[in-house]
């Protein structure tokens, strides 16, 4: 029997997919591998439609943070090593809003409001963005989802009543992985985060980064304990190595490694959103198309925080080339306390 077809049968039987089975995956070439495509494909389209969901950010407060990831352009280590990490205070809340509306404008249907640091704990600072929710919620009319590190399930509540929909918080990468890419905060840490977002009533988005040094087994890993998280939105990022981070000569990922991750994060999680987000144009280069054929169905919008995406009307461009739509915003303006 092929992979695939138990694979199926898993799925089918509700029964979860064996390790040693998933592996099998990154074997797959030619015929074989684009039938386990196909499967991811229908499960996206089963549970998903046909719609892309287009997210976009903006880096409202930038600057050295006193964490140590070993990805970030923004972490103390590499800000030190390069002294090159601009500092900005979190933006006024008219240019919070005219980022969202220039997002809205591009075709995104989400807009998140991302702050550097390991929180945002200053009074003024949250009163700051959660009037920024607000505006952009009644005025804009597009979803808003807020990225801020880790958070107290108050802070997040009072944010969920200024209009907040959606809160963003990645666990990075598996729980066996985490201490060789972190120490100055814990897995455990972005867990409860997690849970505190989605105790508050918000949707939680919450991704990975896959070529950081992993292996392929906790590839999987992340993709079962986000399962078990139970999240709306699954972010599968693709490392872009920044000089100056630890990372900064990490191996390349090749672009059908990076599609057969995502074609086991729909296979793991086949009715969440899975999007295709950071790195993807540095790792997929011209397969980013397949991305879609493969269980994806969301793409991050424009620039990252300190790199850059690509041309948005490239993004819309693709889906309509590829028979799907983009998903309109829906937001209704509405008042809030």
């Amino acid at each position: 029997m092929n992979i695939t077809r138990k694979i199926k049968e898993a799925i089918n039987g509700n029964i979860e997919i064996p390790d040693d089975l998933l592996l099998s995956v990154f074997q797959l070439s030619g015929a074989p591998l684009m039938e386990l495509f196909s499967l991811a494909l229908e499960l996206k389209e089963k549970y998903t439609g046909k719609k892309v969901n287009f997210c976009s950010i903006v880096s409202a407060k930038t600057g050295i943070c006193s964490e140590d990831c070993s990805f970030c352009g923004q972490s103390a280590v590499a800000g030190i090593k390069e002294k090159k990490i601009k500092v900005n205070p979190l933006m006024t809340v008219s240019e919070m809003v005219e980022a969202a509306k220039a997002a809205k404008n591009n075709g995104a249907n989400e807009f998140s409001i991302v702050t550097s640091g390991t929180r945002i704990s200053d009074e003024n600072e949250l009163k700051t963005i959660g009037n920024a929710v607000m505006s952009i919620k009644n005025e804009v009319g597009i979803t808003p989802c807020a990225s801020l590190g880790l958070m107290e399930y108050e802070n997040l509540l009072f944010l969920k009543n200024c209009g907040l929909e959606i809160f963003h918080h990645n666990i990075e990468t598996n729980s066996d992985f985490f201490k060789k890419i972190c120490s100055t905060h814990s897995f455990e840490d972005n867990i409860e985060t997690v849970k505190s977002a989605k105790k508050a009533g918000l949707k939680v988005c919450s991704g990975v980064i896959i070529g950081m040094g992993e292996s392929r087994l906790d590839r999987i890993k992340m993709a079962k304990e986000i399962n078990r998280l139970d999240v709306d939105n699954i972010p599968v990022n693709f490392l872009n190595p920044i000089k100056g981070t630890p990372l900064e000569n990490a191996e390349p990922l090749t672009p059908m490694e990076c599609l057969k991750t995502i074609s086991i994060f729909r296979i793991v999680n086949p009715k969440k959103n899975i999007l295709a987000q950071g790195g993807r144009e540095h790792n997929l280069r011209q397969l980013q198309p397949l991305a879609l054929m493969a269980g994806a169905n969301g793409f991050l919008l424009g620039n990252y925080l300190l790199t850059s995406g690509r041309n948005p009307e490239l993004d819309l461009e693709l889906i309509n080339d590829l028979g799907f739509e983009p998903n309109v915003s829906e937001t209704p303006r509405a008042e809030y306390a």
